[in-house]
C-alpha cells in the first residue's frame, strides 16, 4: 500500500482497515476513483467508515489540486556571473506562484495550535488574498512544517534531537530528502525571480518596467496589495518584485545572526525590487513589510 492511503487511515483512526486494502492491492493511484460502492465491495462494511474515508480522500485530492494551481516548476540552471551570488548552480525545484496568503496562513496556524506547535497568533493580514506579514523566520519554518504534516508530507525541518521542529527558536537541521514545504534558498529565490531558464534578463522580476510587475513606494499608495495583481514573470510567478519582502533560508554572511530577505516591498524603493536586491534582518524580526513564499524540493503531484 502506498503512503497516502496509510496516512489517511491513520488520520481518520481507521488503521484496523489496513489489512482490507493491503489484501486487495489498493494503491494511491486509484484513490480518487473509489466510490462508496467500491469501498463496500473491498470489505469496508460500516457506512460511517466508508463516508469518512471518501471525505478524507476528497480532501486530499483538493489539496493536491491546490498545489498544482499554486506552484511553478523551476528547471535547474546557473545564475548569471553578474549576480552577486556568482554563477552558482541551482537544482530543479518548485516555488509558490504567490507569497503565502493570509487565509492559508490562518488555516495552517489553527491546525498547528492543536498539534503541538508554538506559532501562537503570529501573522497579520486580515484579508484573504493579501500576503501574510508579521511572521518571523522561526515562525515561518514551523509553519512550513505544520503545513507539511497537515497535508501528509514529510517535514523538512528538525530540531537538534532529530524531532520535527515545532517549538523554540533554534537553527534547524534540514532533511534534504523530505518532500514537505520549506523556505527557498537565496540561490533558488533569485533564480526563480530572474525567470530561470526562460529569463529575458529583466532588471525586475518579469519586466524592465517596474510598474508592470511591482508594488513599491512609487505606486503602492503606502499600502500592501492583493497578490497577483501585477504581471507575472517569465515562469508565471507573481510579486517577486515588491509588495512584501520574503524570507529565504540562508544566513547573511559577515553580519552576525541575520537571515536573508529578498524582493523589496510596498514601502521600499525600486533598487530593492530588482532581481538582485538584497536585505537582511534578525530571524526574530517580524514586520508589516515581511512575508514569505514556499518552495518544494520534489515533485508535489503525480506526473
Amino acid at each position: 500500500m502506498d503512503t497516502k492511503l496509510r496516512s489517511i487511515l491513520a488520520r481518520e483512526e481507521l488503521e484496523h482497515l489496513l489489512g482490507v486494502f493491503t489484501d486487495q492491492g489498493v494503491t494511491d493511484s486509484i484513490l480518487g476513483e473509489l466510490t462508496e460502492a467500491d469501498l463496500r465491495e473491498l470489505g469496508v462494511d460500516k457506512l460511517g467508515e466508508r463516508k469518512r474515508l471518501l471525505r478524507a480522500i476528497e480532501s486530499d485530492s483538493a489539496r493536491e489540486a491546490a498545489v498544482r494551481a499554486n506552484f511553478c516548476r523551476v528547471e535547474g540552471g546557473n545564475l548569471p556571473a553578474s549576480s552577486e551570488l556568482g554563477a552558482v548552480a541551482v537544482s530543479t525545484f518548485y516555488i509558490g506562484k504567490y507569497p503565502v496568503r493570509w487565509s492559508e496562513f490562518v488555516e495552517v496556524r489553527n491546525w498547528a495550535a492543536a498539534h503541538g506547535y508554538n506559532i501562537g497568533q503570529a501573522g497579520s493580514g486580515g484579508r484573504d488574498n493579501y500576503p501574510v506579514t508579521n511572521v518571523d523566520w522561526f515562525q515561518a519554518l514551523k509553519w512550513c512544517n505544520a503545513r507539511s504534516e497537515m497535508e501528509n508530507k514529510t517535514p523538512v525541518y528538525k530540531n537538534a534531537k532529530g524531532d520535527v521542529y515545532r517549538t523554540g527558536e533554534e537553527d534547524p537541521v534540514v532533511n534534504e530528502s523530505a518532500n514537505g514545504y520549506r523556505l527557498p534558498s537565496e540561490n533558488e529565490w533569485e533564480w526563480a525571480a530572474r525567470g530561470g531558464t526562460q529569463t529575458h534578463g529583466y532588471a525586475y522580476s518579469g519586466s524592465k518596467d517596474i510598474n508592470e510587475v511591482a508594488w513599491y513606494d512609487g505606486n503602492a499608495d503606502n499600502q500592501i496589495h492583493v497578490v497577483g495583481t501585477k504581471a507575472a514573470n517569465e515562469l508565471g510567478i507573481h510579486d517577486m518584485s515588491g509588495n512584501v519582502w520574503e524570507w529565504c533560508f540562508d544566513d547573511y554572511d559577515f553580519w552576525g545572526p541575520y537571515r536573508v530577505l529578498r524582493g523589496g516591498s510596498w514601502d521600499g524603493n525600486a533598487e530593492y525590487c530588482a532581481v538582485g536586491g538584497l536585505n537582511r534582518h534578525y530571524p526574530t524580526r517580524s514586520s508589516i513589510l515581511i512575508g514569505f513564499r514556499l518552495a518544494l524540493s520534489s515533485v508535489p503531484w503525480s506526473a
